[in-house]
């Protein structure tokens, strides 16, 4: 299994870690790792997290308050959204067209 994420959800991951970063120097960065070990997770055993629309699943970051919001398609995670959690809760969803 591989991971992809789209552009957009690529985008919201480097505004979050910039932004915590000009919060506390490094946080950003312990940020992206804890992204980065959330996909880990995810792509190790995609159908654990549960079901919230349709196909798409959230996993829950641990230390930060963000969702990664993800579908499985054949044997490739596709990351549409790292979403702050108390952001509007359906932005993204226009991503997966």
């Amino acid at each position: 299994m591989t991971h992809r994420y789209a552009d957009a959800a690529l985008a919201e991951l480097i505004a979050a870690g910039l932004y915590y970063n000009r919060q506390v120097p490094g946080l950003g960065d312990e940020f992206v790792d804890e992204i980065e070990v959330g996909v880990q997770r995810v792509v190790a055993a995609p159908y654990t997290w549960r079901i919230i629309e349709e196909d798409v699943r959230r996993y829950l970051v641990q230390r930060f308050p963000y969702g990664l919001y993800y579908t499985v398609e054949g044997d490739v995670v596709i990351i549409w959204a790292v979403k702050h959690l108390h952001r509007d809760p359906d932005y993204w969803q226009e991503r997966r067209g």
